[in-house]
This record gives C-alpha cells, sequence and structure tokens, in this order.
C-alpha cells in the first residue's frame, strides 16, 4: 500500500513540473479555422484546441469578445495567421503573456510569402490592396505554404511538451503526406484547363498563393480586405477585362457580399460560377476540411473557365 502511494505521489510531482509523459493536454486557441485542424491533427489526444475563429466565420471583420480574450489569456499557445490578418491582436498582445501568440504567417520562409504587388491585377495604385500590408496573408490557398505551417505548428508543440515530440511528428508527417497528395491532383487538375484561360476574376484578392501555384492571372475587385470597398474606377477595369478576354465566368466566395460581382456579371453577361472558399473552412460538407475545400474550389474554378 505504501509503495503505491509513493508512486502517485511520484507521478503527480513530474505532473507538476510538465515531466511525465502523461501530463496535461497543451491548451491551445485558434484564430483561424484552417489552423484550427492543422492544430488538432498534429496534437491529437496532447492538445486541446480551442477555436474562436469558426468555420465560416470572416477572419477579416471577427473581434474578440470579453469571453474570447479569456479563452486566450488561459492559452499556452495561441495559433494566429499573422500578416496583420488579425488587426486587433496587437491590442491585446500586452494582455498575454510573452511568447503565447505564434504569428504562423510572420514564420513562413520569405520565399513562400507573397507581395500583393507581384499578384494583384489593378487598374491603379490606387487600389486598396494593402490594407495589411505588402504580404499577401491569406497564405493557406498555396499548398507549400501549408506544408511550410505544419512545420512551425509542429516545432511550437514540441518546444512545450518534449514528452510528446513522437506523436507530434508522426502526426505532422501524415498531415504533410496528405498535403503532398493533395498537391499532385491539384497540379493534375489544372493541368485540363488551357494557359490562356487562366485568367481569375474574384471578389476580393484571396488567391494569390493559388494563382502562382498554378500559373492563373488574377483580377481581383476588392483588395487583400473584404472589410474595405473598391472604386468606381477598379470595377470598371475588371468589366472591361471580362469583356475583352471573353471570361467565361467569376467567382464570388461563400463569406462574402457578392454585390460587386453580380455587377460584373450583369455588366459582361459572363456566368456566375458557384461561390468559392476565400478566407478558411465551412460548415458545408463540401469545404469542411482544407483537402475538400482545395479539391472543391480547383475543381469549381476548372469546370467554371473551361
Amino acid at each position: 500500500m505504501r509503495s503505491t502511494w509513493i508512486c502517485l505521489y511520484a507521478c503527480a510531482v513530474l505532473l507538476a513540473f510538465g515531466t511525465c509523459g502523461f501530463g496535461q493536454p497543451l491548451r491551445v486557441v485558434t484564430l483561424h479555422s484552417v489552423l484550427t485542424e492543422i492544430a488538432r491533427d498534429i496534437g491529437g489526444d496532447s492538445v486541446d484546441v480551442k477555436a474562436l475563429v469558426r468555420p465560416g466565420v470572416d477572419p477579416h471583420v471577427y473581434e474578440p469578445t470579453p469571453t474570447d480574450i479569456r479563452s486566450l489569456q488561459t492559452a499556452e499557445i495561441v495559433l494566429a495567421s499573422g500578416l496583420g490578418l488579425e488587426s486587433y491582436l496587437p491590442r491585446i498582445a500586452r494582455e498575454l503573456p510573452d511568447g503565447t501568440i505564434v504569428n504562423v504567417g510572420d514564420r513562413l520562409p520569405n520565399n513562400l510569402k507573397l507581395d500583393c504587388a507581384d499578384h494583384a491585377h489593378a487598374e491603379s495604385s490606387t487600389v486598396n490592396r494593402h490594407h495589411h500590408g505588402e504580404i499577401d496573408p491569406h497564405w493557406w490557398q498555396g499548398i507549400e505554404p501549408m506544408i511550410a505551417a505544419t512545420r512551425i505548428v509542429e516545432s511550437e508543440f514540441i518546444l512545450r511538451r518534449p514528452a510528446q515530440s513522437g506523436t507530434f511528428s508522426r502526426n505532422a508527417d501524415a498531415y504533410r503526406d496528405r498535403l503532398r497528395a493533395l498537391q499532385g491532383w491539384a497540379r493534375q487538375e489544372v493541368a485540363r484547363l488551357p494557359l490562356d484561360r487562366r485568367l481569375l476574376v474574384t471578389s476580393h484578392d484571396a488567391f494569390g498563393y493559388l494563382a502562382r501555384e498554378h500559373g492563373f492571372i488574377l483580377y481581383p475587385i476588392l483588395g487583400t480586405d473584404t472589410a474595405t470597398d473598391t472604386s468606381a474606377r477598379q470595377l470598371a477595369f475588371i468589366i472591361t477585362i471580362v469583356r475583352r478576354n471573353h471570361i467565361k465566368a467569376v467567382f464570388a466566395e461563400r463569406s462574402g457580399n457578392s454585390r460587386l460581382i453580380q455587377t460584373v456579371v450583369r455588366e459582361t453577361g459572363a456566368a456566375l460560377a458557384p461561390p468559392l472558399c476565400a478566407d478558411g473552412l465551412s460548415p458545408d460538407p463540401a469545404f469542411a476540411t482544407y483537402d475538400l475545400m482545395m479539391r472543391t474550389n480547383l475543381r469549381t474554378i476548372v469546370d467554371a473557365l473551361r
């Protein structure tokens, strides 16, 4: 009996100091639905993930509630998209312990980050493409940045729970294998679309990483932020582009207002394709996981533009 109590006491001490392999799950709070999936897939049962920005919520306009802030304050790690997408974070960062926030996008290798000016074909430099800064914050629309993001999350989890490093690494490797399989499929799918038809007109500037990986030229009506407006000049430019290039279809987004893209449809006769998922996952089963979101988006684009 005495030996049993000694064993229990020893395990309690190890748990208290974080050296026991059966410690409490890592408390993770996520600020983007794709990061929620990454965290849960890599962490498995060793993490407790609380998603503040749920599928279907536009991260551009999300603002944390007092309850959300309390969740952030009790997290061991907060996974943010970074690159300025969470404009509220600098305001509340001082209320969180140092080192809690991981801005995943900021930590991507520089060669994987995308300058907005490199892909947003706008009529004028006055178009608001740089609300978040010069780097496009929609990195999850590219599979290569996604692979890099999993490495960042994996390393942060291992840093905080080294005893679980084997589990985290195995799970991360399996997730990356699925991403590479998706990447192979995506290349084959887009190959069905001739290069001269890879002209992508969208509601806002969210698909730059996808365009870079698959050879699209991107023509967004709005800039990188859905909360901004566009100019009549930019809208007229998009209408001219659609007419001049005989673009068959244009694309709205599930979480955005389709008013502007409907104006383009009305003025050009282009088809309004089924809406895409731009800013994260969706409660709709067709967009419920990252793999499904990318497959549905790319099938929709290719089928509408062929």
